[in-house]
């Protein structure tokens, strides 16, 4: 198709007619780099295309309706290097009423403490949560208790009476009481009655040094 270019005296740039069509030189030029780009090779060589279609041969996609989203890892609530050194505490108990007391604690502060005369300034009720949430819980609670200022804390774990496999949540509060989180605690106690009796533990934070 031959191009009949005409040139206004005024006007320098170039339009070109096409048919009955004109066509601008900007324009032109844009058609033509669309075209040039539309044939550029793509950058994955024959070589490798082989070698991923060999490499995924016999494979069926799955369905979308069939592809279960992985959830993100929930973030720890307490970045491990917050926590306090833990410590060791001295038990004493016969399995259902305990007490525990860190270096310096002497027995009469824990047989006050196990009297329920010192009133908790804090609570945390666990009751029906399962193992994993509730020592997070536990821990943010303890942290945030110390910052605050708050020495005698009441943690509500329930018995267990209502689970086949003993008292797991009971079980798990204590063992970390007495482990990961025992930097914390001044001393604890099985509650008296009016407060949950075996069903909650007192809690005596160490003070803010």
């Amino acid at each position: 198709m031959q191009l009949l270019v005409r040139v206004a005296k005024y006007n320098a740039t170039p339009r070109a007619v096409v048919g009955s069509r004109t066509i601008s030189g900007d324009a032109r030029r844009d058609r033509v780099h669309n075209e040039e780009m539309g044939t550029k090779r793509s950058s994955v060589s024959p070589e490798d295309q082989a070698l991923f279609l060999d490499a995924i041969g016999g494979t069926t996609p799955l369905p979308g309706r069939d592809r279960i989203p992985v959830p993100p890892k929930p973030a720890s609530p307490i970045r491990p290097e917050i926590l306090p050194p833990t410590v060791k505490l001295t038990v004493e108990g016969d399995g259902n009423r305990y007490t525990a007391r860190g270096p310096g604690v002497s027995v009469q502060q824990t047989a006050e403490l196990r009297t329920g005369k010192l009133r908790p300034s804090a609570t945390l009720d666990l009751h029906g949560e399962k193992v994993e949430p509730a020592l997070a819980k536990l821990r943010t609670f303890l942290l945030e208790a110390t910052r605050g200022g708050h020495r005698f804390l009441l943690v509500i774990h329930g018995k267990g009476t209502h689970s086949e496999i003993g008292a797991p949540l009971r079980e798990a509060v204590l063992s970390d009481l007495l482990g990961t989180c025992s930097g914390f605690i001044h001393a604890f106690a099985t509650a008296a009655q009016s407060d949950g009796g075996e069903g909650a533990t007192y809690v005596m934070l160490r003070g803010r040094k």
